[in-house]
Order: structure tokens, then C-alpha cells, then sequence
């Protein structure tokens, strides 16, 4: 037998409140909260928000990667992988924080300066270091981050509205 599930439910299923509270205490629980709490706030239907929430996820995925031995990030393979000495879990989290937040602050600018912001400055990062050095944590964030999102201003799903659609 097979179950389905109409894909409004599971996008309203993700934006619900969790009773969850151990995934709030990682770095990636605790940016998904903020990007859930970005798309509660935003008037997107279900299949951007579930674009939005892809973006972030695999920005934060990308920089992982980069402090992983074997995973490979989707837009710079193996580039910003750090030595073993590097993969400290204080250098993971502020590396995903980043990610996170150029990608939240690019999808839902609207809610910067009232949860992403404060959330890094709560973190203990500063929101305006834009820096691009991947042999920091800060840059590894910023720099994967950025190349996701270059990637998806151009998949052709219109985020940036600049491309002009003809109907026939």
C-alpha cells in the first residue's frame, strides 16, 4: 500500500512548531528555527518556501562538507575543504552560521533586522563581516554560501525577478 501525501501538508508540517528542542542546540537546528520562523513571516507559498528552506539547507551543507574528510560540496567539490586540525566544532558552527545567514538574509531580507541579525550578534558573530578568506571559518561560510546562491539567482526559477517570461 502506498501513502502519499499532498506536498502542501509537508510544507505546513515544516512550519509548525516543534516541540523539539535538541535540534535547536546545533548550529543547523538552530538556523533552520530561524529560517522556519522567516517563512511564517513571509507571505511565499509552499513551493518557494520549499526552495527558500533547499537554499539554506545546502548552503549550510556546503560548509559542512568543507570540514568533512570525504563529502564534497555541490558548487565548489572539494575547494574549501580544511585540514583535520581544523575541524573543530566552535570553527563548523561559525562557518554554517554564516551560510546561513547570507542565505536567509538574501531570501527573506525583510526579517533581517528583526531575527537574523540579532541571532548572529546573540551567537557572538558579527553580522557585517563579509570576508571571503577561506582559511577562516568566516570566509568558508560567506564564500560557499555566496557560490549557492549564484548558482540559484540564475535556475531560472526567477528569485531576483529579472528574467522576462513570455506566454504564448
Amino acid at each position: 500500500m502506498r501513502i502519499t501525501c499532498p506536498s502542501w501538508a509537508i510544507v505546513l508540517g515544516l512550519l509548525l512548531p516543534t516541540t523539539i528542542t535538541v535540534a535547536q542546540t546545533t548550529a543547523v537546528g538552530t538556523w533552520h528555527s530561524a529560517a522556519l520562523q522567516a517563512a511564517r513571516d513571509s507571505n511565499l507559498g509552499a513551493p518557494m518556501v520549499s526552495r527558500a528552506l533547499a537554499i539554506v539547507h545546502t548552503c549550510m551543507y556546503d560548509v559542512w562538507a568543507a570540514y568533512d574528510d570525504r563529502a564534497v560540496g555541490t558548487q565548489l567539490a572539494g575547494v574549501l575543504r580544511r585540514p583535520p586540525s581544523e575541524r573543530t566544532l566552535a570553527n563548523k558552527d561559525r562557518a554554517i552560521s554564516y551560510a546561513a545567514y547570507r542565505a536567509l538574509m538574501d531570501l527573506f531580507p525583510s526579517d533581517s533586522d528583526s531575527v537574523f541579525k540579532p541571532l548572529m550578534k546573540q551567537l557572538g558573530y558579527d553580522p557585517n563581516d563579509h570576508s571571503t578568506d577561506i582559511e577562516t571559518p568566516t570566509g568558508i561560510g560567506n564564500v560557499a554560501c555566496g557560490a549557492v546562491l549564484e548558482f540559484r539567482h540564475h535556475d531560472k526559477s526567477n528569485q531576483l525577478g529579472d528574467v522576462e517570461r513570455t506566454f504564448a
